[in-house]
């Protein structure tokens, strides 16, 4: 027999042994614990290195048919032949990344086969970091960052414009804030226009909606000037793509600003004062989904913290998806199960800030002093440590997250009838502009 043949034996007999793996790990969720209710110390033998994986077997929010009570104005037009490519496209790309979550999830030790995999690849000095959408870059001081290829966004601008205009329509006012980019223009000028295009990007959106009448807060010249005094950088966190919670509630405070001063909404921007908040330290407790595809062997994990008013606070919080409907002070907003145990790999904390991306949140604030408007929310991930703060202000918010919401968003807003309509939004926009999915970031019919 040719070492050929032992070769391919052996490379064989491995692949078997992993398929045997995963179908081991798969019997133990589905049919020991799910189905016979049998969780013992054997059983959690067997998910020794992923302890929540009978939690991820299900969908996270309960199946609501949001376009039934909420249903699109117009009819879903024919897709066309460009339409209907992009679409295979997004398609493709949805089952690319549900095998490989699928792979990480049911493939015992595959994080440690990933961290053996980079402690040689820094043995032999190979760290070639290829630019594509959603690889990770390396700043010169260590922090990490997703670049934003180079794409023509004005569909996303006509789109935003559009919900802008029927918002008006409807009477509610209007703002689109953007997310910051992760790069600073004064010290990361090789990369800006070269590896990361978003500070192009939402320039071109602002001056977008700006020209067509349409108001818009960008956060990026203030956080510049507001924090001069430190690094951009320190602003996000090292290892993740989100800014720190205290960066959120930064911004929390520009956009009240905002409210105040534009939409002469009475609202007390002093709640949203740093110093009235006390902070609850987790000291080396996050990996970040850069730092995670780094893993622990490249990248250090980051410190952690949730933000408490240190003020009487009295709220309705209420996400159908999950069930949840309950009453309380800020505390309800948070998902303690995130925080519950250090785990770079199994865990979000980060998704404790309003209990991560969910369709539809409802928050009513019993304050007395709380200014009596009502808002929408429309945001990503970013807005996951605003939001709460700011619903701090007014009597009544609603979140909507449009890439789990599958009604439309025109007809939330022409049956809640939000005094004003907020858009806190991502410019990592490399695609085009998917609609038949109905969980595109920028899907605003």
């Amino acid at each position: 027999m040719s070492m050929r043949d032992y070769m391919m034996r052996f490379c064989a007999g491995v692949l078997v042994l992993a398929l045997l793996m995963i179908f081991l790990r798969w019997f133990t969720v589905v049919v020991l614990i799910e189905g016979c209710k049998w969780d013992t110390a054997l059983t959690q033998l067997v998910l020794w290195d992923n302890w929540r994986l009978p939690e991820r077997i299900h969908p996270r929010e309960k199946d609501i048919d949001w376009a039934g009570l909420y249903p699109f104005l117009e009819p879903e037009p024919e897709r066309n032949l460009l339409a209907e490519m992009r679409y295979r496209e997004n398609k493709l790309r949805e089952e690319q990344a549900r095998f490989a979550s699928w792979s990480e999830t049911y493939f015992p030790g595959y994080t440690g086969i990933v961290e053996t995999g980079r402690r040689y690849d820094q043995l032999i000095g190979w760290d070639i970091r290829p630019i594509t959408t959603g690889s990770v870059q390396v700043l010169p001081d260590g922090w990490l960052f997703f670049p934003t290829l180079p794409f023509d966004i004005q569909e996303y601008i006509e789109e935003t414009a559009d919900l802008a205009d029927f918002c008006h329509a409807q009477g509610a006012k209007f703002l689109f804030v953007p997310n910051p980019p992760a790069l600073d223009e004064k010290s990361d000028g090789k990369f800006i226009g070269r590896v990361d295009f978003s500070l192009q990007k939402k320039d071109a959106m602002l001056q977008g909606l700006q020209n067509r009448g349409i108001d818009t807060l960008d956060l990026y010249p203030r956080m510049q000037a507001a924090f001069s005094d430190r690094p951009y950088h320190q602003l996000f966190f090292r290892t993740d793509h989100h800014w720190l919670p205290t960066t959120g509630l930064w911004a929390a405070g520009q956009v009240a600003g905002w409210l105040k001063e534009a939409a002469g909404v009475p609202l007390r921007e002093e709640l949203l004062q740093p110093e009235n908040y006390r902070q609850e330290q987790f000291a080396a407790y996050f990996l970040g989904s850069q730092g995670k595809r780094r893993t622990r062997v490249l990248a250090e994990p980051d410190d952690f913290m949730l933000l408490y008013p240190q003020f009487s606070t009295s709220l309705h919080y209420e996400i159908p998806g999950l069930g949840i409907d309950t009453y309380g002070d800020f505390s309800v907003t948070y998902d303690r199960h995130e925080v519950e145990r250090k785990d770079f790999y199994g865990s979000n904390p980060y998704a404790a800030y309003n209990f991560a991306d969910c369709s539809l949140i409802h928050i009513d604030n019993f304050s007395e002093d709380a200014a009596a408007v009502k808002i929408l929310v429309v945001k990503d991930s970013f807005a996951n440590s605003v939001a709460p703060f700011l619903a701090l202000c007014v009597k009544q918010m609603d979140i909507l997250d449009p890439r789990w919401f599958k009604g439309s968003i025109r007809s939330y807003i022409k049956k809640t009838q939000p005094d004003i309509v907020l858009v806190i939004h991502t410019m990592e926009l490399d695609y085009p502009l998917e609609r038949d999915s109905h969980q595109d970031d920028y899907d605003f019919r």
